[in-house]
């Protein structure tokens, strides 16, 4: 509600004001609105699981680099982004878990519309329970959510395990 108040408000909104004009972004950009949102939310934790990678690595591998003349692109892209790949496989993992199960977003700021532009699978099981009253098929469909949940979840925890096991071996 913040976001949709505060910041996308096309008379007194934030970003109007900083930028001049009188967009209603909400209306006009609807998409981008709420990825937006979402970025701003999520960037945080997915840094925080960036961070613990960077932290986990070896400074005496990093400095042998750097003192067999290795440059920092060099050390970054061969030693750096493989040692973080399975911090980025479980930050897309948790991230596509809470996209296929993100509803808030799109239910504050732009209620699945204009045209249908924003809904997703959550919100569209809401349509399907509250406005056409379809139970049957709305839980079928949250029976299928909670199943590619469960199937994307599994991946994370793989992900999340091979890290301890990792770990347990230093």
């Amino acid at each position: 509600l913040l976001w949709k108040h505060a910041i996308y408000n096309p008379g007194y909104g934030l970003i109007n004001g900083i930028f001049g004009g009188s967009t209603d972004w909400v209306s006009s950009y609807p998409k981008a609105a709420v990825i937006a949102t979402l970025v701003w939310q999520w960037t945080p934790f997915m840094m925080l699981i960036l961070l613990a990678g960077l932290q986990s690595q070896s400074e005496d591998i990093l400095e042998a680099a750097r003192v067999d003349g290795a440059s920092g692109w060099r050390i970054f892209t061969s030693m750096t982004l493989p040692h973080l790949r399975q911090y980025l496989e479980l930050g897309a993992l948790l991230g596509s878990i809470y996209l296929v199960n993100t509803f808030d977003a799109v239910f504050t700021i732009t209620q699945g519309g204009p045209g249908s532009q924003t809904t997703n699978l959550p919100y569209e099981i809401y349509l399907t329970t509250f406005r056409k009253f379809e139970y049957g098929e709305a839980s079928a469909a949250g029976v299928i959510v909670v199943l590619l949940t469960i199937i994307v979840a599994t991946f994370a925890l793989r992900v999340i395990s091979s890290l301890f096991r990792m770990e347990e071996s230093r």
